[in-house]
């Protein structure tokens, strides 16, 4: 036994005499962010909030205005939902006779309800008589009007079918279209009123400025004659003669040329633009991505880098616009902003912002499956606060919808590329002077960095897998990207064919280009110009 032990000693002193094996690092992709898991959570939580506009809804097909107002109807959150029953259609939720017969239903109390100057009401009895909202009675509301107008006209788009639901669908729509009096809202002025009060003949509330609003003016300009109204109207009144927008105006580093001091609340960037593609429109005032973009990267910094301590915001907690309170003793609905902030996030917030912020959406979607507190019935509470660890498990139709729109409109571009087919919207765009075709720079398009950290967070699509930038050349040509990591060793050195205007440039991960990893991107257009982008892989 004492012979076997020294030479076990003998033999482990020989092999330390040995030359090291060399340590072999594999460097491995970061997979939190991996499409397969993002997908299957975008999945759940998208059907789940679908439900709010199908099992959730009223009889009459109509959306409910939230799930504590017992049978009251919304016109606005109506508009919403018909573009989240498409959505279902198109993802298996339903099948797309259940998704037509509930339009049917939807189009047939809206033909009989009460109208007033042709727009509806912001709320509803079961019986299409206007439920009094506030101190409205009896009331026309035109911007809830250009919210419905606008889901009708997504659906006139998608059901052109020739059976028996689709065509009413259709005819009902082009019937409502004819026969809202836009024009009747200005009440003899350059601008267009919010409110009529049919009992008294009163206008109330000029829509100035920018906010929501924006669809009702496009509505109101396509409008046949002789309810269209005219482009002073637009220009004077909703425009003010470009008296709203600040060319130079920054927050936080981030320039916002239009609308309230730190963007306001984040439904401004949704509503208008739940049909309405931002994406490639610019007038002589404001590319329209960029201002949405901006508008939602001031709203996050805000949250992660500014806000007070005690609220307990942070990368997965970030997102302020209207919604119920849900931090004692403050349960009141407000229209939350960075300027309005008392410690309540609403999902909606974040989540309606997929397009605009994909990788940061999807850093709260994460944080918010796992965090059961802000669970509700139809998908996440409307509203809860990390400080004091309280929800509000309420729902409401106008923050449920742009969750299931806008997690489509980045997937698949579905409600956009439905809604942006119309006549009426292009009729709208045209009069307003607003291109389809901006007239960018050679470069990097629809990119923009996070201040604080000087990096674009570029996430692998989840349904398609890859990474996509989007890049714009002013001549056809070849053009050539670089990328060199950290270290500046070149990861991938590639050209490619480009024709004159936009290109998507894609990839996947391989063994240079890893996912969690800092690049240096250099992009040269056929014209000869340089761009240089600093990314971070998800």
């Amino acid at each position: 036994m004492h012979k076997l032990v020294v030479f076990l000693l003998f033999v482990a002193l020989f092999a330390c005499k040995d030359d090291k094996v060399p340590t072999i690092v594999v460097v491995k992709n970061d997979e939190t962010f991996a499409p397969d898991k993002v997908r299957t959570l975008m999945d759940k939580w998208q059907r789940a909030t679908f439900g709010f506009f199908y099992q959730g809804a009223s009889p009459t097909g109509l959306a409910l205005e939230g799930n504590d107002r017992g049978d009251v109807v919304t016109t606005g959150g109506t508009g919403f939902g018909i573009m989240a029953l498409i959505v279902g259609a198109e993802r298996g939720y339903i099948s797309r006779t259940q998704a037509a017969t509930q339009l049917q239903k939807i189009v047939r109390f809206l033909g009989k309800a009460e109208r007033f100057k042709g727009a509806w009401s912001h709320w509803y009895n079961p019986d299409g008589t206007a439920h009094p909202f506030g101190n409205q009675v009896k009331t026309g509301d035109l911007i809830e009007t250009g919210f419905l107008m606008a889901g009708l006209l997504t659906a006139q788009e998608y059901f052109t079918q020739n059976d028996g639901i689709e065509k009413e669908i259709r005819d009902s729509v082009i019937s409502f279209s004819n026969t809202v009096n836009w024009k009747a809202y200005t009440n003899g002025q350059d601008v267009l009123y919010w409110l009529w009060y049919s009992q008294d003949n009163r206008y109330e509330l000029p829509i100035r400025g920018w906010h929501e609003g924006w669809i009702t003016y496009l509505l109101a300009l396509a409008a046949p004659e002789p309810h269209a109204i005219s482009t002073s109207v637009y220009e004077n009144g909703w425009s003010r003669n470009g008296g709203v927008v600040y060319p130079s105006r920054k927050f936080y580093g981030y320039e916002l040329p239009m609308g309230e001091e730190y963007g306001g609340p984040m439904f401004f960037a949704h509503y208008s633009f739940l049909g309405v593609d931002p994406q490639r429109l610019e007038d002589q005032r404001v590319n329209y991505w960029n201002q949405n973009v901006a508008h939602t990267m001031i709203n996050r910094h805000y949250c992660v880098y500014e806000a007070p301590k005690e609220f307990k915001y942070g990368v997965s907690d970030w997102g302020l616009t209207a919604c119920y309170g849900a931090r004692p003793p403050l349960w009141n609905y407000s229209a939350r902003s960075p300027r309005n902030d008392d410690g309540v996030i609403a999902p909606t917030a974040a989540l309606g912002s997929f397009p605009y912020t994909p990788f940061y959406s999807t850093q709260v979607l994460m944080r918010l499956d796992e965090y059961s507190l802000a669970h509700g019935t139809y998908g996440f509470a409307d509203a809860y606060s990390p400080g004091t660890s309280t929800s509000e498990k309420k729902h409401l139709a106008i923050d449920q919808g742009p969750i299931v729109v806008m997690m489509e409109n980045y997937r698949s571009g579905l409600i956009w590329n439905l809604l942006m087919k119309s006549e009426v919207i292009r009729s709208a765009l045209q009069r307003a002077g607003v291109k389809e075709r901006p007239a960018y720079a050679d470069g990097f398009v629809r990119v923009m960095s996070n201040i604080a950290t000087n990096e674009y967070d570029l996430m692998r699509h989840p349904d398609r897998g890859i990474y996509e930038i989007d890049l714009f050349s002013s001549v056809k040509g070849q053009a050539h990207l670089q990328f060199k990591n950290a270290d500046g060793v070149m990861a991938k050195d590639t050209t490619f064919a480009v024709n004159a205007g936009e290109h998507r440039f894609s990839m996947g991960v391989n063994s240079k280009i890893i996912s969690g990893k800092r690049y240096t991107v250099t992009l040269t257009t056929p014209s000869g110009a340089a761009s240089v982008l600093t990314l971070r892989l998800r």
